[in-house]
């Protein structure tokens, strides 16, 4: 299992290193994202570990179930999927280092004001 995971990656960063290379653009200059929806976080450790530590998750229930057992290792973590007002407050409490997909104004302001509070 860890041998495919990390073949993936390495597979992966290949295509992206071959593509910068074509587009004159320096490679260090591009992150991979590592999109974890429906990977179980055991799965998640091994990419960790190995040092590829950006990470997103696209449902708010799935980061809930998976925080506990990622929390102890180093990496950022982003979300890309759809955000509720109402999960607003949730999301908050499972260390979200980026929000990519803020679609609305008011859903911004919101955010502001819920992160005020926190402060």
């Amino acid at each position: 299992m860890n041998e495919g995971i990390l073949q993936n990656i390495i597979s992966i960063q290949e295509r992206i290193n071959h593509a910068c290379l074509k587009s004159n653009r320096n490679p260090d200059e591009v992150k991979l994202l590592l999109a974890t929806k429906t990977v179980s976080p055991q799965r998640i450790k091994i990419a960790l570990q190995a040092g590829h530590t950006l990470i997103a998750e696209n449902k708010v229930q799935e980061l809930k179930e998976k925080y506990s057992a990622l929390k102890e290792i180093s990496h950022t973590n982003h979300f890309i999927g759809h955000l509720q007002t109402n999960k607003i407050k949730e999301i908050l409490r499972y260390d979200v280092d980026c929000i990519q997909s803020l679609d609305r104004i008011d859903l911004a302001e919101k955010l502001q004001q819920r992160l005020a509070y926190e402060e």
